[in-house]
């Protein structure tokens, strides 16, 4: 890990600046050494959950042979850190013989002041901004804020809102020992939302999208709809109401609804790299360029926007751009190496595409798809690349339909990569130029119909790009 890797972030009273390495507090500023930074953010990414010592000597020392002493000696220091900047609001908690947890133990508290009420904004607009983000995994630090938040206010109705809003993200990108515990943290902090506002409009985002999306669109689609018609300005709704659209196959609609998005707020990277897809499948490239160059200057570390970029630059003509970024090591996200290799694989066989590495393609796309979700999308991307038509079939139908005779795991391994909107079997990459030919092709209308995307198209009227274009 590297404390470049993160942006400047708040833990209750404290600021956070990795790249300064610095904490602000109300008890002044205090300069960190790196690896008690490195230390601090590995606690703060796990916000009220335990980190092990041993998780703690990976992230901060890496292969190095350190000892026990070395890590005492950084958790001291922190400690006299956070005591300096913070006072006893933030703490660093051991726990015998196992590890540590970084906790809130004095935060926000029931608006008595304007001082009170302006932090308790300030918490909610964390929580926002970590939406905005998109990172596929578990925001900790923001869940706990949140959580000592309706503890010590719970007649807010936006903090329990917010608060089921980002459960509902970590039941997603959590882990399976973990995720039906956010689903129902979700469904316990939308109920107290909308006990306290019926139209509470963050709870109602997260209750209608907490469950898969896959093969519930309609119902998706007009709860999203109710709530986006009646709150126009709400992001989250219409930001799930497009990835309805793009997975239904009506791209000119989602990228009309992303459009809309990115104009009112051009700098969250979760609306940036879904454009990069949706630019892509319309056929415009150029503005795909725009779109996909600037986010990947602006989140270099962000996978969803890496990966975004990678497969446009192999699928318009420029592999060894493609190939480029993947050795970006230190810039581009820390990929699991039998991904990364994947994917270094798929780029050079683009580039020289002998029989002997495309037969290697074809392999690994078999292999790597059995692993799970991340792999399969990337393997029907790669297939597509050499009009591996029948091979993509069978891919389909393993991913979306578990059926043939490799079924895709519907979750992914814990050490495997983890990607935006590939955790929910979502058809995306069907509408997409990778999967041209199988829309060409005369079997894409049995696959439509074996998945339900048929009876959806029945169902609302509402008919996919590819079709009304035909």
């Amino acid at each position: 890990m590297s404390s470049s890797n993160l942006s400047d972030f708040e833990i209750g009273p404290l600021s956070v600046r990795p790249q300064q390495r610095l904490l602000e507090g109300p008890g002044g500023a205090v300069h960190l050494e790196p690896l008690v930074m490195l230390v601090l953010l590995s606690l703060s990414r796990q916000a009220g959950q335990m980190v092990t010592r041993r998780q703690l000597f990976t992230a901060c020392w890496g292969s190095a042979a350190v000892g026990d002493d070395s890590l005492n000696r950084t958790i001291a220091l922190l400690r006299k850190a956070l005591n300096q900047a913070a006072g006893k609001s933030v703490e660093v908690v051991t726990v015998p013989a196992a590890g540590y947890l970084l906790r809130l133990t004095a935060g926000v508290g029931p608006a008595q002041s304007d001082g009170d009420d302006a932090r308790a904004e300030q918490v909610i607009e964390a929580a926002h901004r970590s939406w905005r983000l998109g990172i596929p995994e578990p925001d900790h630090l923001r869940l706990e804020q949140l959580r000592q938040l309706c503890r010590a206010a719970p007649d807010r109705a936006e903090a329990w809102g917010m608060l089921a809003l980002l459960a509902r993200y970590a039941a997603e990108y959590a882990g399976a020992d973990a995720s039906a515990e956010y689903v129902a943290e979700c469904e316990r902090s939308a109920a107290q939302a909308l006990a306290l506002d019926p139209d509470q409009q963050d709870a109602r985002v997260a209750l209608a999208t907490v469950m898969p999306l896959f093969g519930r669109w309609l119902s998706a689609h007009s709860a999203l709809s109710d709530i986006s018609g009646q709150h126009p300005g709400c992001a989250p709704a219409l930001h799930e109401l497009a990835i309805v659209e793009m997975t239904t196959g009506r791209v000119r609609e989602a990228k009309r609804l992303m459009d809309k998005l990115i104009e009112a707020d051009p700098l969250a990277a979760c609306f940036n790299y879904k454009s990069v897809w949706q630019n892509w499948s319309i056929g415009d490239i150029g503005r795909m360029d725009h779109v996909a160059d600037r986010a990947v200057q602006l989140w270099p570390q962000h996978p969803a926007v890496w990966i975004a970029r990678f497969w446009t630059l192999l699928y318009t003509g420029r592999p060894q751009a493609a190939q480029a970024l993947i050795g970006e090591r230190d810039r581009g996200p820390a990929f699991p190496e039998p991904m990364r290799n994947f994917l270094h694989l798929v780029a050079s066989a683009v580039i020289r595409p002998d029989r002997s590495l495309v037969e290697q393609v074809m392999e690994a796309s078999r292999t790597s798809a059995r692993r799970g979700p991340a792999q399969a999308v990337a393997a029907l991307l790669a297939l597509g690349l050499f009009d591996a038509v029948d091979e993509a079939f069978a891919l389909a139908y393993g991913y979306w339909a578990q059926a043939g005779e490799a079924p895709v795991p519907i979750r992914r391994p814990t050490e495997d990569a983890s990607i935006n909107d590939q955790h929910r079997r979502v058809t995306q990459p069907l509408f997409t130029p990778a999967c041209r030919a199988m829309r060409e092709d005369p079997r894409f209308p049995e696959l439509c119909e074996r998945l339900g995307l048929t009876a959806y198209w029945s169902a609302s009227g509402r008919q996919p790009d590819f079709l009304v274009n035909a």
